[in-house]
This record gives structure tokens, sequence and C-alpha cells, in this order.
């Protein structure tokens, strides 16, 4: 699962007469946060009234920041006052220059949060201008991961967050000392052979992270209901999981699903929109295809199928197990029956009562994609490509079905419907990894993953375990879908409000 809505203010330069370039060096520390921003002012990109003696400008910063000093090229500046949160400057005055450079030194007390057990973080937000270069670097010795909002790169080495865009953003950084592996750094548990799922997830989509390792706070179930949600197994968050302890021999399933969300916040930067079922999909279809590796093939969920029955002898006993399906194929039934449409603007949150079939229904637009394409998920990540931010759920469904059907195995026949299904879930799916893989190295050695049908990697059901929500989700489905259609034109009109 990934969260959505993380989101600090944006803070705006305006200048008289005069173009700016931004640079900030951010030191972020458990208990407050120093900024040094230099600006670069130009007022010959401004046309008129050029050269000048002096400049006046506000510059927006959070309203309990501490101004240590303000300078320009002729020393201290005495004229400037700072009032709810805007800093009002006049420059020295000098002798008529086209350029000019102000910087300003700000202390925000600010203490970090503690996520779990030694892994914390800082957040910040940092004034641009729009259109206008801001770049930067965000310094902490323990500098795990981080997140930048907008059209932002970064990079990460030696203790240090390079940022580089234009406008305004927002920041989060990501640190502590933890348990370190090849590709995650653990906080609350060491677990064993974790590399896998960072390959098998740069494998599947053909896509990297800008920092060494994700931090994963592992937390009992008390404690991860009591910051997360009850029904989820995993969340990420602006570069960071949480995960729950105990999950077993789902544990390297669920480690995939997050880590694909990690890895396509940049690549989906584009997607402004409040609809997760393309994110959500890809991550399920990565999971899933984990769990045929780990699992083996006949003790894998379908999708809107028969529920999987096969049997498992441990310490001598052997035992019946009972898979639910993915999904309830009556359920995906009379959704295309009815012209139902709340996908469109699916996310796990939004509709609770139908969190099962919004899972199960965006994993099958993924792997109808592979199956009739006969392609990997990495050919689909090739065509992601619009040239401008979508900002709606219907322009995000608009693009997407000019590359994918987003209704799969919609017939008018029951038995059609069936055979499409059918033919998705005995599809021969590769799984893929990618092995000794590096952010320095741009080149991927992808390759596929055999997967020993009569041994799973690891199992822990044990006794007769049927799971019948999926049935439940079924008899719901009538009752509850024609009402969630007609929510979701209120929820597509408070996104336009809240925008």
């Amino acid at each position: 699962m990934k969260r959505y809505g993380l989101a600090l203010l944006f803070f705006v330069v305006f200048c008289s007469a005069a173009a700016a370039e931004v640079f900030h060096t951010v030191d972020a520390n458990k208990d407050e946060i120093m900024v040094n921003t230099t600006l670069e002012l130009d007022c010959s990109q401004a046309g008129s009234n050029c050269p000048v003696n002096s400049w006046r400008l506000s510059w927006s910063m959070p309203e309990n920041s501490q101004v240590i000093s303000v300078k320009d090229s002729y020393g201290n500046i005495t004229d400037y006052t700072f009032s709810s949160g805007e800093l009002d400057i006049s420059t020295n005055s000098g002798p008529p220059r086209e350029t000019e450079r102000v910087k300003i030194s700000t202390v925000v007390p600010s203490e970090a949060e503690e996520i779990h057990d030694g892994l914390f973080k800082q957040e910040i937000s940092l004034a641009g201008l729009p259109g206008e270069q801001t770049a930067g670097v965000v310094r902490n010795p323990d500098i795990i991961s981080g997140w930048t909002s907008g059209r932002f790169n970064e990079s990460f080495s030696n203790g240090e967050m390079k940022f580089r865009g234009t406008g305004s953003t927002n920041i989060r950084v990501n640190f502590g000392k933890g348990n370190k592996t090849s590709y995650y750094e653990f906080f609350g548990g060491n677990p064993d052979n974790t590399s896998l799922a960072y390959q098998i997830g740069v494998g599947m989509t053909g896509l990297s992270k800008p920092f060494d390792r994700f931090p994963v706070a592992l937390m009992d179930s008390e404690e991860y209901e009591g910051s997360v949600t009850s029904w989820s197994s995993g969340e990420y968050v602006a570069g960071s999981f949480r995960m729950r302890e105990g999950l077993e021999d789902r544990f390297l399933p669920v480690l995939v699903h997050e880590t694909v969300h990690g890895l396509n916040e940049r690549r989906l930067e584009w997607d402004r929109t409040s609809s997760s079922w393309f994110d959500e999909g890809t991550a399920k279809y990565v999971e899933s295809m984990t769990s045929r590796y780990v699992n083996g093939e006949e003790r894998t969920r379908k999708l809107f199928s028969e529920d999987t029955v096969y049997y498992e002898t441990r310490n001598g006993t052997r035992y019946k197990v009972t898979l639910p399906s993915s999904g309830n194929p009556d359920a995906l039934w009379s959704y295309y029956q009815g012209n139902r449409s709340f996908m469109k603007n699916w996310n796990p949150r939004k509709y609770p009562s139908q969190r099962d079939f919004g899972y199960a229904y965006s994993e099958l637009i993924i792997r109808n994609y592979v199956v009739n394409q006969n392609k990997s998920l990495r050919n689909l990540y090739n065509q992601l490509n619009p040239d401008k931010p979508i900002e709606t759920n219907t322009e995000k469904w608009s693009f997407y079905s000019r590359i994918l059907e987003l209704e799969p195995c919609n017939f008018e026949s029951r038995e059609r419907f069936d055979r499409c299904l059918e033919r998705i879930n005995e599809y021969d799916y590769k799984v893929y990894r990618v092995e000794n893989f590096s952010r320095q190295d741009t080149s991927m050695d992808v390759q596929p993953l055999e997967i020993d049908q009569s041994e799973p990697v690891r199992f822990s059901g044990v006794g007769n375990v049927s799971m019948d929500s999926s049935k439940v989700q079924s008899n719901l489905f009538s009752i509850l879908g024609g009402f969630e259609d007609f929510l979701q034109n209120i929820w597509g009109r408070l996104d336009r409000w809240i925008r």
C-alpha cells in the first residue's frame, strides 16, 4: 500500500524586476533544521530598469523560523523585517549593477519524528521562483533516503541528498542507524535473505532508486495498526516502509510490493491524481509473481477464479489448505454487466468495501497486458511518457486506455468472460530478477527465475485454512457497488475543490 497526500506548504519568492536562481544548504538533525539560502538575482532578464542600485524582495519561510543573518555583496543587510513567515528585504544600495547575491541564514526549530526504533524523519518546505532553477543539498551523517515534491531530481552520497529542479519544493529525509542489508536498512528487526525482494522489484519493472537502501520499520501488530491501518501489511511513504512483523511466508512478497511503490514514485511523478489503481496494480502483480517463486504456482492465489485448494504435510500430518481467489468472479461480472465505473477513481482508502475487488481488478489490468502482449512489465513502463502532468482521474483513464485494455475480459457472454479469466490465470508468467545491481551502474543484467513447483521456498500455513472474505465481498457488491458509483462523483468534485 502506498499512502498519498504527504504535503507541506509551498513557499514562493516575490522579486521586484529580477530573476533568481536559488541554492539551499540544509543541515537537518533531530532538534532543528539550519538553512543557508543563496539567491542569485539578475535584473537583466526583466527588460527595463536595469541596472539598478538595490533590490527589494519578499521571501517566504516557515513562521517559526529564526533569522540569523541576511547579507549581500556589500555585507550585512540591516533593512529587513520578518513577520508572519514573510522576510522583506532591501539590499544595500550601491553603484548600478545587473546582478546581486543575497545570502539568508535561518534556523527552524523542528523536532524530528521517530518513525520507529531509531528511524527518524525531518520535513521542510524550501522556496523558489516559478520557472527558475532551485538546487541544494540536505546534510545528515545518517541519511538513508529522501523525497522531494515536484519534478526534482535527487542523488545521495556520503550523508548528503542533493536535489535540483525548478520553483519551490517540499523535502523529507529519513535518517538513523539500523540493520543494513544490501538494499534495505531494517529498524525493529533483522530479517535474512531480503536482497531478492529488491532484485525482483527492479528486474520486473526496470526501475531503480537514487539511494542505496530503503529504510524499513518492522512493527508489531498493535503499533502498526496504531500508525497505519488494520487491513494492510505494509505501507510506503516518501522513501520509507512500515511493515508488520510475523508475516512469515508473506514477508518477501509484501516487501516486494512496497519496493515497487518506492520504485514507481519518481517514474509516475506526472500522475497528480487521487486514484491509485495503476500503482497498486503493478505492485500487486509483482507481489503475486514473487509469491509464485517463493511458494510455488499451486500455492498462489488466482484472480477472479475458484479458490485454490492443496494439501500440506507437516510433522507427519496432512493438512488441507484453502486459498481464496483474489477477487470474486461474480463480483467482476456484476461490475461489467452493471456498467459500473468506480475503478476510474479507485484507491483502497476511498472505497473500503471494494478494497479486495479493487486490488484484484488493478492487478488484472496488468496481467492482461502481459498475457495479450506477451511482454514484460518493463515494456509497459517504456510507454508511459505523457507530455504534461495528469491532474484528473478521467484524464488518467483516457491516457492509459491508449496503452492498456482497462476492462479486461468484459464480454457479453459469461462463457467468454470465464475463458478469458482462465487464460490469464493459467498463463506461464516469468519472474525476473536483476543481479549485482548498483545505482552507479546504468546497465541491468535481468534474468528469469526458475520456479520449482515441488518445493516452495517457505510456507507457514497449518490446519484446515479457509478464508471466505471474497465470497462476503460478492454478496456485498450488489448492495454497495451502485452506492459507490454515486459517491465517485462527489469524490471527483471534492478532489477538484481540495486542489
